[in-house]
């Protein structure tokens, strides 16, 4: 599978990294959310030393035991890592039922930098308001620009 970079979006959650508001990925199924929370991830690894990655991809069966929102917790609170920068990363969070308990239950133990993917029919603006009051900055991804759609494509450079 092709992929290209997406600089506008990598650099937008670059330039985020250690504020304490929950990150919070959105767009449409397929825009590149997953792959965005990856790039970013590959970024971290590159670039610092000592981190502590904590990731969880609910598309994945090997995280399914989670999918309730103490379990959740309690994993992400199990792979802590005292004197790391410790960053929570959570791929379509939905899938969670009650997710928003356990994020912002961690969110106020103030120890992780906390980003999270979900699409739209799940996370609308106005319900992002109402679990994560004044706690969170979206990232709205739309799907392929006419110049990204043409990169991946190879027709111009």
């Amino acid at each position: 599978m092709k992929t290209i970079t997406r600089a506008k979006y990598l650099n937008r959650i670059i330039d985020l990294n250690g504020t304490p508001d929950i990150k919070i990925i959105t767009g449409i199924r397929r825009s590149g959310k997953s792959k965005l929370m990856q790039a970013y991830i590959e970024y971290l690894k590159d670039h610092f030393e000592n981190i502590n990655i904590i990731f969880i991809d609910f598309m994945d069966l090997a995280y399914e035991e989670i999918r309730e929102y103490h379990a959740l917790h309690a994993y992400v609170e199990e792979h802590y890592q005292e004197e790391k920068i410790n960053y929570l990363f959570v791929d379509e969070v939905q899938m969670c039922p009650k997710f928003e308990l356990a994020i912002n239950s961690l969110y106020s133990k103030e120890k992780y930098d906390i980003y999270i993917t979900g699409s739209n029919a799940f996370l609308l603006s106005a319900d992002l308001a109402t679990l994560f009051t004044g706690r969170y900055i979206e990232i709205h991804v739309f799907p392929f620009s006419f110049q990204e759609y043409c990169q991946y494509y190879k027709r111009i450079e």
